[in-house]
């Protein structure tokens, strides 16, 4: 299939089956959203931002895979948009777990984020004045959650932008040695900590399970919540990016930024699998199972609202008194 100059390539024909996939996913939460099924002012209004940005990667995936290196903008704008979609989604699955603590828990708070630090007037003076969020939200576990996504993100930006001013067509001289040095260690650091992120979410998430398992059994039942379930089932391909993205980073065979991966018209076959296989996929699958969510949360109690045992329990109590 031509397309004047340009031909429609195995790498452009991969990204369009996936900014396929994400039109549907998009299509599907902006039909919930006018049905008033799931609210914007909600977990899933991050989810809708990550499926936007990634509509947008994949759109640029299309256009490189078409135009090549006629167009570098397109290819920069499908890497910047990649690393920010990951950045969102690992966001998103915490928020998916705060949310389920603020429906389901007994005292419907997180720990993850407690929410008496959240009046408007006291993030208004954050936003003013940023450095006292480190004094006044030091009790936050996802403020440094945050804090340390954003830095890694910045991280893996500032190496990837810096490794792109070298000169490849003298890949021995010491500028080209000295930016790739740097920028390998600033993007694997940041991997890292995108990775570490990981590892600290699936530890909360089998605490809350162990929690909630613990209460199930004060009143007789066994099964832990389909939410819980599918958010762990969620972690595997989360970890599997994130892996990929720590290996991406620090092995040269792997890296965008190797022109051994590149032929004249863009991605070799063999990068394009992998990028794919292991980047790609891994993040549309976890978009997809956190929308599962919105099935397995439908019986939910509302956020501040006591459940019927509790209420039957309180309304007991006060008889009594």
């Amino acid at each position: 299939m031509a397309l004047g100059a340009h031909k429609f390539t195995k790498e452009s024909g991969a990204a369009l089956i996936f900014f396929i996939g994400y039109v549907g996913l998009f299509l599907w939460m902006l039909y919930a959203y006018l049905t008033h099924r799931i609210k914007w002012r909600s977990r899933y209004s991050l989810l809708f931002f990550h499926i936007t940005i990634r509509l947008g990667s994949q759109a640029c995936g299309v256009a490189f895979g078409i135009l090549g290196f006629d167009n570098t903008g397109v290819f920069l704008a499908y890497l910047i948009l990649g690393v920010e979609g990951y950045f969102t989604l690992v966001l998103c699955a915490y928020r998916f777990l705060i949310s389920w603590h603020h429906h389901n828990l007994p005292s419907k708070e997180s720990w993850l984020e407690p929410r008496d630090t959240n009046s408007k007037k006291l993030q208004l003076f954050v936003m003013l004045f940023f450095p006292a969020a480190f004094i006044v939200y030091w009790k936050n576990f996802m403020f440094w959650i945050h804090m340390s996504l954003a830095f890694a993100n910045a991280a893996i930006v500032t190496g990837g932008s810096y490794l792109s001013g070298a000169d490849f067509s003298q890949p021995d001289s010491a500028d080209t040695k000295h930016r790739m040095y740097v920028s390998k260690i600033a993007r694997t650091a940041g991997q890292s900590v995108f990775l570490t992120c990981n590892f600290i979410l699936l530890f909360s998430l089998v605490h809350t399970m162990r929690k909630d398992k613990r209460e199930l059994k004060t009143k007789g039942e066994s099964r832990i919540h389909p939410t819980l379930i599918v958010l762990l089932v969620t972690w595997f391909p989360l970890m599997v990016r994130g892996i990929f993205g720590v290996l991406q980073s620090a092995v040269w065979s792997l890296s965008y930024y190797n022109p051994d991966n590149y032929t004249a018209t863009g991605f070799t076959d063999r990068f394009t699998a992998i990028e794919y296989c292991l980047g790609v996929v891994p993040e549309w699958l976890a978009a997809a199972l956190l929308l599962v969510t919105y099935g397995t949360s439908k019986g939910d109690p509302r956020k501040g609202q006591t459940s019927p045992a509790k209420e039957k329990k309180e309304a007991h109590g006060s008889e009594l008194a």
